[in-house]
This record gives structure tokens, C-alpha cells and sequence, in this order.
């Protein structure tokens, strides 16, 4: 008797808990980062040398990054985004197939700096191709304003002609 006693108390012990455990609940916290969608515009400038007399000697000319292409990158604040860019190779070929001539080359070397949230070229940061930034914070949006200007290398026997090639700068988070 006492043995069937002992069952139906684990017995009614047990059905007790399992009762008790029913039902159950947990939470967890949801969570989504929204970070602002990254552009850059060109806003003012250009990276053209006009016209310059060639005279047998090499020369080089050159363009202030403060006289040049002014650029402005939005996205999120704070965040750090890295820039490339790269030299460019310029040409005559459009301007020898229309007007004859020997086809030549030539590099633009950019030179790029920063002014943070500045869009007046005051005290400039040198910007290297593949290093990252930080964007600054102006009113819930993140600014970085890019200056690009550069230099060209002219040989003693450049072939004349219009030169022409595209400077690309990227930012990507």
C-alpha cells in the first residue's frame, strides 16, 4: 500500500508540472539598421588644361585640386566609406581620325582632397586611392566634399591634338 501510495503522489506531482508547463513564452528584439544610400555629384569645376602651345621640351602642366572638380558625397553620418581612383590615360584618337596625324597618349595623375562637411577649400585633407573616411554628420546626414585636380606630363614630342579620357572616383561603404 505504501508503494501505491508513492505512485499516485509522483503521479500527481507529475501531471502537475506538465500542467504547469502548458504553455511558455519568449521574446527577442527585432532590429534593423537603415543606413542612408551612398552619392556622389560632381557640384562645380573641370579638369581642363586648354590650350597649350607645344615648344620640343617636355613640360608639365598642372590643375589645383582647389581650381579643379569639386564632388560631394552624401550617405549616412559617421560612417567611414572608401574612395578609389586612379590615373588616367588620355588620347588624340578622336581628334586624329577626324583631322589626321600621329595618335598619342598621355597620363593625368589626380591629386585629391578632403574638406570634411566644407564645401570652401579650407584646410584640405589628402585623400589616397583605396583608404577610407568618415562622413560628417550635418543635420542627420552624413557630407564629405572631394576636390580633384591633378597633372599632366607633356613629352618633348607629344603629338598635338585634342587629348581626352575620363577620371572616375568611386565611394562605396
Amino acid at each position: 500500500m505504501k508503494r501505491l501510495t508513492l505512485t499516485l503522489i509522483a503521479i500527481l506531482f507529475t501531471a502537475g508540472i506538465i500542467s504547469a508547463q502548458s504553455s511558455a513564452s519568449a521574446t527577442a528584439t527585432v532590429l534593423a539598421q537603415l543606413k542612408k544610400g551612398l552619392s556622389i555629384t560632381q557640384i562645380s569645376g573641370n579638369l581642363n588644361f586648354g590650350e597649350i602651345i607645344l615648344n620640343g621640351s617636355a613640360q608639365n602642366q598642372s590643375i589645383l585640386p582647389s581650381a579643379g572638380v569639386l564632388f560631394r558625397v552624401i550617405g549616412h553620418p559617421n560612417k567611414s566609406v572608401t574612395i578609389t581612383f586612379g590615373n588616367v590615360n588620355l588620347n588624340n584618337n578622336d581628334w586624329v581620325s577626324t583631322n589626321g596625324g600621329t595618335n598619342g597618349t598621355m597620363v593625368f595623375t589626380p591629386v585629391v582632397k578632403h574638406t570634411g562637411s566644407s564645401s570652401t577649400y579650407n584646410n584640405p585633407n589628402d585623400v589616397a586611392s583605396g583608404n577610407s573616411y568618415n562622413l560628417v554628420n550635418v543635420s542627420g546626414d552624413g557630407y564629405l566634399y572631394l576636390w580633384v585636380g591633378g597633372s599632366i606630363a607633356i613629352a618633348a614630342n607629344q603629338p598635338h591634338g585634342d587629348y581626352t579620357g575620363t577620371f572616375n572616383i568611386t565611394v562605396a561603404y
